[in-house]
C-alpha cells in the first residue's frame, strides 16, 4: 500500500518499501494537510521514481528535514537557556517537518505562514519558524547535514509588536468568573497581578519557589526570558492561588479553558499574553511611569515597556478635555460683549 489515509493524523501518508540490489529501503512520511487522494497518488508516483533512482545511484539522495531537526534537538537544544521553549515550538511543526525534505524548508515556511496567519499572531509564527531555521542552519554548520544551508531562503513574518489589545478590571473580573476551572482561574489571575509570562515563568513553578518573609510573600522565578534571576512579590489578590502549585495541566489544556472564557465574555480576540498589556495599562492609568511598567514586567528596555503601556481611552479623553480647561471656564463666566 504505497499511500493511505492516516485516520489519526487526518492526512495522507506516503510509504516506500523496496528491496533493491539485496538492500531493503523503507521510508514513511505524512503528506501536507488538505491534500486529496489524487495529489497523494501523484506524489507517490513521482516520489517512488525519485527514491528508486537514488537507491540505484542514478541521482543524489534528498535528505529529510526531520533529520536536521533531530540533530538540533539532540545536540543543541540541551545547551540552550530556553531549550524547553525551542522544543515546544518545534513540536507544533512536527507534521509539517515530517512531510518535508530539507531542500523544501523555505516552501514549508511560506505555506505555514499562509495557513495560520488568521489563527496565530505573527510573532508566534515567526518564533516557531525561527527555531526551524536555527535547526537547519545548525545541522548544516555543525554536522554537515545537507550540501548547503537551505535556511537562507526562508521568509519569516514580521512580528506585530504594536498589539493594542488589553482588558480593564471590570472585564477581567468577568473573565475570572468565566474561567470555570479553579486551576485555570488561578494561573491567569497570577499572570495579570504579577505580570508573568504564563508558559515560561508560571507553569514551571513549584511550592518551593514560594518565599515568605513576615507578611510579605515572594515567588522565585529563576531566570527570566531576559536571562536575569528574579523574585516577584505576590499580590494579595492571588495569595490563595499559590495552593495550586505545581500546576497539573498542560499548556494546551489551559489555552482551551482560556478560549472558552474569552468567548463567553465577548472578547475572543484576547490572548493570555494580553494580560501583561492589561497590567501595563493599569499601571499607567493609575499614574505609574514607564519605569514602573518596565520593572513590573521585567523588560530590558524602555522601548519594550512602551509597547505594553497603552493609555486607557477614558484616561486619554480626560487628559485631552482638560487642556485649556481654566480658560474655557473663564470664558463661560465672562459676560457677553455688548453690541
Amino acid at each position: 500500500m504505497p499511500v493511505y489515509f492516516d485516520k489519526i493524523k487526518k492526512r495522507w501518508r506516503f510509504i516506500f518499501r523496496r528491496r533493491i540490489d539485496s538492500k531493503r529501503y523503507q521510508l514513511t512520511k505524512l503528506l501536507p494537510q488538505g491534500w486529496s487522494r489524487h495529489q497523494a497518488e501523484a506524489h507517490d508516483r513521482s516520489e517512488c521514481a525519485r527514491l528508486y533512482a537514488e537507491a540505484t545511484g542514478l541521482s543524489t539522495p534528498r535528505l529529510p528535514l526531520a533529520g536536521a531537526v533531530q540533530l538540533y534537538l539532540d545536540h543543541r537544544v540541551p545547551e540552550l537557556r530556553n531549550g524547553t521553549k525551542a522544543a515546544q515550538d518545534l513540536a507544533h511543526l512536527v507534521d509539517e517537518i515530517e512531510a518535508t525534505d530539507l531542500a523544501d524548508v523555505a516552501a514549508l515556511a511560506t505555506r505555514y505562514e499562509q495557513q495560520h496567519r488568521d489563527r496565530l499572531a505573527p510573532a508566534t509564527i515567526r518564533n516557531r519558524l525561527a527555531y526551524l531555521r536555527a535547526a537547519v542552519r545548525y545541522a548544516y554548520r555543525k554536522h554537515e547535514y545537507g550540501d548547503r544551508d537551505y535556511s537562507d531562503r526562508m521568509i519569516l513574518p514580521s512580528p506585530n509588536n504594536q498589539r493594542q489589545i488589553y482588558a480593564q478590571l471590570p472585564e477581567l473580573n468577568r473573565l475570572w468568573k468565566a474561567l470555570k476551572e479553579p486551576e485555570a482561574r488561578a494561573l491567569f489571575k497570577m499572570v495579570f497581578y504579577m505580570g508573568l509570562r504564563w508558559r515560561a515563568e508560571l507553569l514551571p513553578r513549584k511550592p518551593e519557589d514560594v518565599l515568605r518573609n513576615g507578611a510579605d510573600t515572594w515567588l522565585l522565578i529563576g531566570h527570566t526570558k531576559n536571562g536575569a534571576p528574579t523574585m516577584k512579590p505576590v499580590h494579595p489578590a492571588v495569595i490563595g492561588c499559590l495552593k495550586y502549585l505545581p500546576f497539573k495541566h498542560s499548556d494546551t489544556w489551559f489555552y482551551r479553558q482560556w478560549e472558552t472564557a474569552v468567548a463567553a465574555i465577548g472578547r475572543p480576540e484576547l490572548r493570555p499574553h494580553d494580560l501583561r498589556h492589561s497590567l501595563a495599562s493599569e499601571i499607567r492609568a493609575r499614574g505609574g511611569t514607564l519605569e514602573d511598567v518596565q520593572g513590573a514586567l521585567h523588560q530590558v528596555s524602555r522601548q519594550s515597556a512602551e509597547r505594553y503601556a497603552h493609555l486607557y481611552p477614558t484616561r486619554l479623553q480626560g487628559v485631552i478635555l482638560g487642556i485649556g480647561g481654566k480658560n474655557i471656564a473663564h470664558q463661560k463666566r465672562r459676560p457677553a460683549a455688548r453690541r
